[in-house]
């Protein structure tokens, strides 16, 4: 049987003395732990630069989360301000009519307005028409004046119960009297729609004086419009020599290509049966 071999003496001896030495005495002991240290050290920094970095990351995700947030919050006081926008924008529309109202019913006179709004245009390039919200239930008849802030829009040329069609004064069959406001003094002519767009009005005097820029109003002559509604301007004047009257191209001063909100003078309305 084979038997172990003991460590000799001396070998034991020289392993006691390294102990003591690595313990006792400081220096060594630093330089075993500086090299234990430079030994760890790229494990440890790349730990630590794993941590590092996994941290960076759970902070990205915050901040996007944090920036959504607020993203949403701008989104939602966007939408907001928006809907503000719109609301006062409709407020000074009200606004502007009740102060346009004030100033037709001035201009009126004791004739009473009953505010209307358009719900339908004639499709036909060659009528010029309108459909509003009132018709005889609120005591509209045919022939009663349409006008908006700015000027005189048509007149009422079918009645229903509820809404009623209004004839615009550019149509080639609307026909009212008119006076122009020059500096000469006060021309009658008759107003007729053309098929161009705008207005003419003819049979003005040879001898008148014309220019561009001069206003042109209701005449109260034929009792289909009351007198000294504003109608427009003199854009063009059309003279011939040989020509016993001249002509006058009239820019209405409503915008008939947009109109909302009007205004029916109920208290002038000529008879049935009267010419439009």
């Amino acid at each position: 049987m084979r038997t172990r071999r003991r460590m000799p003496w001396w070998t034991a001896l020289l392993v006691l003395a390294l102990a003591a030495l690595l313990i006792f005495v400081r220096e060594p002991a630093r330089r075993v732990e500086a090299f234990g240290a430079r030994l760890l050290a790229p494990l440890q920094f790349g730990v630590s630069g794993a941590v590092g970095e996994a941290e960076d990351l759970v902070g990205i995700v915050q901040r996007i989360r944090d920036l959504a947030t607020l993203n949403d919050q701008f989104r939602e006081e966007n939408d907001r301000l928006q809907a503000e926008i719109v609301r006062l924008r409709e407020l000074e529309v009200e606004n502007r009519d009740l102060r346009s109202l004030l100033g037709l019913q001035q201009r009126a006179g004791s004739g009473e307005l009953l505010p209307v709004r358009v719900i339908a245009r004639d499709p036909s390039p060659y009528v010029q028409s309108i459909t509003i919200d009132r018709g005889e239930e609120e005591g509209l008849r045919d022939g009663m004046p349409v006008i908006a802030w700015r000027g005189v829009v048509g007149r009422i040329s079918r009645v229903g119960p509820t809404s009623s069609k209004v004839l615009l004064i550019t149509d080639t069959s609307s026909s009212l009297s008119g006076r122009i406001q020059s500096s000469e003094g006060r021309v009658a002519g008759i107003l007729r729609g053309r098929p161009e767009g705008g207005l003419i009005m003819q049979h003005i005097e040879q001898g008148e004086t014309l220019q561009t820029g001069d206003t042109v109003v209701t005449s109260d002559l034929g009792g289909i419009m009351p007198e000294g509604l504003v109608v427009g301007q003199i854009v063009q004047v059309r003279r011939k020599d040989v020509d016993v009257f001249q002509e006058a191209l009239i820019e209405p001063a409503a915008d008939l290509k947009q109109l909302e909100s009007l205004y029916i003078m109920l208290t002038q309305a000529p008879a049935r049966g009267e010419a439009r």
